[in-house]
């Protein structure tokens, strides 16, 4: 099909002082073979190393690179997205990720086979800091064909009852624009800054299902920089993680049981053993946050068991 007809695809990459890594993000989104799509890059480091490397790339109509150097915060490196972005799908790409080449191709034709649904994923690859695959994320579901549609609610309920992100990072989804609300525009969705993309997610699941894929269509990468790897995103992660399930414990858009949300707070009492080996790396304001959100957990445990 012509490129005319071809919805358009904007894939968002966000980057900070990572010119190494940025680049291979930055070939993989360039590398796609669908015939549709806008590569905006949005770059406030503080030292001008990524801006030169882009030189290169630059007579690529496909590529939009913005110096935002006013942009002091992730968050407001982010926000210019929300009006360069023209597409009709959106693609984040985080500045350490790769996308598969086929990535927009695949997932767009799947979109247009299965108009019930509102987000498509695919199980991911994991690399490491050279880009070397380490392992792959499977999904706990069978997936025998090329890739299976699963009803959003059930999806949904897997998601949140097990406190894992199985649907994947901003770089592994595809979504249309207009099915989104609460966008990333921000760094955050609904105010929650650790678990944003599982928020997204959510919010789509409310409206339609899910296809995921087989094969990964989308790499994360594992290396010493991430910001998850710190010990207050991971506490933070913990109660934003209570604070999501009982949203939608509380708003019952899925039909969340109160058996399977008790199981939920077994769940997170069962995690704080390993969690106390954060206390070291945590600042003692979060640490008393999270010790006190635990301590809410057994009160409302109790509350839910009557």
């Amino acid at each position: 099909m012509e490129k005319k007809n071809k919805p358009l695809v904007s894939i968002m990459i966000p980057t900070y002082n990572r010119p190494e890594l940025f680049e291979q993000t930055l070939q993989s989104a360039l590398n796609q073979d669908y015939e549709n799509f806008e590569v905006l890059v949005n770059d406030n480091s503080s030292n001008d190393d990524t801006e030169q490397l882009m030189q290169k790339y630059l007579s690529d109509p496909r590529l939009h690179y913005n110096r935002n150097r006013g942009a002091k915060t992730k968050e407001e490196n982010f926000s210019s997205f929300e009006y360069q972005a023209k597409g009709e799908y959106l693609q984040w790409c985080m500045d350490d990720d790769m996308l598969a080449p086929n990535k927009l191709s695949k997932m767009i034709e799947c979109f247009e086979k299965h108009p019930e649904v509102t987000l498509v994923t695919s199980q991911r690859g994991v690399v490491n800091g050279d880009g070397m695959l380490i392992k792959q994320w499977k999904a706990p579901v069978k997936i025998t064909a090329e890739y299976e549609v699963l009803a959003g609610a059930d999806t949904a309920l897997t998601t949140l009852a097990n406190a894992t992100n199985f649907i994947g990072e901003p770089s592994a989804v595809l979504f249309r624009r207009r099915d989104l609300k609460n966008h990333y525009w921000h760094a955050e969705s609904r105010g929650y800054l650790t678990i944003s993309d599982i928020a997204m997610w959510l919010e789509l699941l409310e409206h339609g299902d899910i296809a995921i894929f087989r094969e990964p269509l989308s790499y994360f990468r594992r290396h010493k920089g991430q910001e998850g790897a710190q010990g207050d995103v991971i506490l933070l992660s913990r109660l934003e993680w209570i604070r999501l399930n009982r949203e939608y414990y509380q708003r019952q858009v899925f039909p969340y049981t109160k058996e399977r949300y008790k199981l939920f707070l077994k769940h997170i009492l069962a995690d704080a053993e390993s969690c106390q080996k954060l206390k070291a790396q945590s600042t003692d304001e979060m640490w008393k946050r999270y010790t006190s959100g635990l301590q809410a957990v057994k009160e409302e445990l109790d509350a839910v068991g009557e």
